[in-house]
């Protein structure tokens, strides 16, 4: 009793023309990305930021309050930080950054 043929094996990829069977294999598989609508951005780091739920509910309060985002808010809090430290504040340092690019 000989094998019945596969019916795969004469199929061939829409498009391409060629048979699946004489495709090489390849080596290892492709990474996948990331997320095709971000960009890379270099001079951006991103870090998580972990709130006591009544913390958040209440930024996301003020956000909504002031339509705007909860990040914009919370962006506010660091520059007042920095400035409380004596460091420039965001808007500074972007602008300086650009400037010596």
């Amino acid at each position: 009793m000989s094998k019945r043929p596969s019916i795969v094996g004469g199929l061939t990829l829409s498009g391409a023309g060629i048979a699946p069977s004489s495709q090489p294999a390849p080596a290892e598989p492709a990474p996948a990305p990331k997320s095709p609508s971000r960009r890379a951005r270099p001079e951006v780091v991103h870090t998580s930021v972990y709130l006591p739920r009544e913390v958040h509910r209440r930024l996301r309060e003020i956000a909504f309050t002031r339509d705007v985002k909860v990040h914009d808010v919370i962006m506010e809090g660091i520059d007042a930080a920095l400035q409380k430290h004596g460091h420039p504040s965001v808007e500074a340092i972007k602008a300086g950054r650009k400037v010596s690019e």
